[in-house]
């Protein structure tokens, strides 16, 4: 019983990562390769998907939803309501259309605008790195815009092969681990700030002088 209240306890819940990008950047394709290591070769338009997935951290797991959102702007509201919940976002491009990459930062700075204050952390993935007939000129612009005057963190990624997949997923485990400590060094502090002062009056004082009795051991 107290074993099965330990990992319950140890569990975070309610920790959302939030997919957006531009539509046929390869969002689904991630998805499918970060959590059940397959490859859908037709690709098919999402409007929005969650998926659940347990994150083994060696003594405790995680679980968080990771959901997967429509490419396409004419949902504003359902992207809006997508971000004021997430607590991480990777943001996705393709190295092989430029309108992904401007789509990216439109995102960012929507991200910022909504989420002030709020702790969260933003992961951009440069997808389809497995392509051959791209202008690695303009693939290397990019990525360095991103790292530098982003100061986001990139993985380059191939979703079709798989390639990178796993640093995706390591990365959200290193971040998830400290938002843990975080928390777990302010619980401490949380409990004394909530723990009411009692102030004893006077006569309260006297009349428990009166009723206590000391005992001695002779």
């Amino acid at each position: 019983m107290a074993l099965e209240l330990e990992k319950r306890t140890s569990r975070m819940r309610n920790f959302r990562v939030v997919l957006l990008g531009s539509t046929g950047v390869g969002k689904t394709s991630l998805i499918k390769q970060l959590l059940y290591k397959d490859f859908p070769e037709r690709h098919k338009e999402t409007l929005e998907e969650l998926h659940r997935h347990v994150l083994d951290m060696g003594a405790m797991s995680v679980e968080i939803d990771i959901l997967d959102t429509s490419g396409t702007h004419e949902f504003p509201a359902m992207r809006q309501l997508a971000i004021a919940t997430g607590n991480a976002f990777l943001l996705v491009y393709s190295v092989d259309i430029r309108e992904s990459f401007a789509n990216v930062k439109f995102l960012i700075n929507e991200i910022k605008e909504n989420k002030q204050g709020a702790d969260y952390f933003i992961i951009v993935i440069a997808n389809k790195s497995d392509l051959e007939d791209i202008d690695k000129e303009q693939k290397a612009l990019n990525e360095s815009i991103v790292c530098m005057e982003w100061s986001e963190k990139l993985v380059v990624t191939s979703a079709k092969t798989g390639g990178n997949i796993v640093k995706v997923l390591d990365y959200i485990k290193e971040k998830v681990k400290d938002k843990i400590a975080s928390e777990s060094k302010k619980q401490p502090h949380l409990r004394r700030i909530s723990m009411p002062s009692i102030k004893l009056t006077k006569h309260r004082q006297n009349a428990l002088k009166k009723n206590s009795r000391t005992f001695s051991a002779d």
